[in-house]
Parts: C-alpha cells; sequence; structure tokens
C-alpha cells in the first residue's frame, strides 16, 4: 500500500477552511444584500434615524412608515399603502423607516422632542408630521386601517 504524503493532507485542510470562509462570507452577502424585503421599503424614501432628525425639522408635513422591512406578512396592507401614496401623489412626503432605527436613544429623543409617547412594539406603524407636530400616530395596521386612513392634508 502507498504511503499518502503529509503535504496532501495540508492541502485538504487549506481546501476545507477555504470552502467554510467561502460559505461563511455569502451567507453573510446574502443576508446583508440579497435577502427579501417589503415592496414598500423598496418603493418609498427610506431612512436612518439620523437622516429622519433632518428631515423632520427641514419638511412641513410627512407621513412616516416604521415596520421591519423584512417582515413580509403585511404585503396586503403596504400594497393598500402604496396605492394610497399614488394616488394621493405623495412621494416626497412619505418616510419608510425600519423599525430598529428606533433605538432607545432615538426614542426618547423623539417623544421628548414632539411630546409623543411612541410605541414602535405595535407594527407597522404609521406617524402623521404636520407643520412641526406629530398630528396623529396610527398603530398595528390592517387593510381597512389604511383605507380609513386620512392622508389628504399632508402636502
Amino acid at each position: 500500500m502507498k504511503k499518502i504524503p503529509a503535504k496532501n493532507y495540508f492541502v485538504l485542510l487549506v481546501l476545507l477552511i477555504g470552502v467554510v470562509f467561502v460559505t461563511l462570507f455569502g451567507a453573510s452577502f446574502y443576508n446583508n444584500n440579497l435577502k427579501k424585503t417589503s415592496s414598500l421599503y423598496k418603493y418609498a424614501n427610506h431612512m436612518s434615524s439620523n437622516d429622519l432628525k433632518e428631515y423632520l425639522s427641514e419638511s412641513s408635513s410627512l407621513v412616516i412608515y416604521i415596520s421591519d422591512k423584512y417582515d413580509l406578512t403585511k404585503e396586503d396592507v403596504e400594497d393598500n399603502l402604496k396605492d394610497k401614496i399614488i394616488e394621493l401623489n405623495l412621494y416626497n412626503n412619505f418616510v419608510y423607516v425600519d423599525y430598529k432605527e428606533f433605538n432607545d436613544k432615538f426614542l426618547e429623543y423623539f417623544n421628548n422632542t414632539y411630546n409623543t409617547n411612541l410605541n414602535v412594539g405595535m407594527l407597522p406603524t404609521i406617524i402623521i408630521y404636520n407643520d412641526g407636530i406629530i398630528e396623529n400616530i396610527y398603530y398595528s395596521l390592517d387593510i381597512d386601517a389604511i383605507n380609513d386612513l386620512n392622508l389628504g392634508g399632508v402636502k
């Protein structure tokens, strides 16, 4: 029986480590870039909490939609909302914020600045911001709630 050289074992070890590295890199790339997101998230203006702070100080009226961009269970609600945005031409006044942007520090800033008691645990949530104040906050939206929303005053 022929003896296998030690360098062959070393080559095999390097190949195995390479396969593990490529697999982990591919999984990370998929989770960060290719994972399916909400169609409304792709369609709307989405921003971070820091961008939202600036945007609120510069804008007179906004509709802020807070949801989990990877939660695809509310697709009908978001499709209905997208239709409403198109109908009312709210492209520039609609902002999608991933709920993860509302960390404790930003949530405290938001509640203190706008005198609200925002609870991002009841998703999806819509905030109507008009002339520097929060007019309404709608929690746990469903299709009926979207149909009843009055967004006509947001321009």
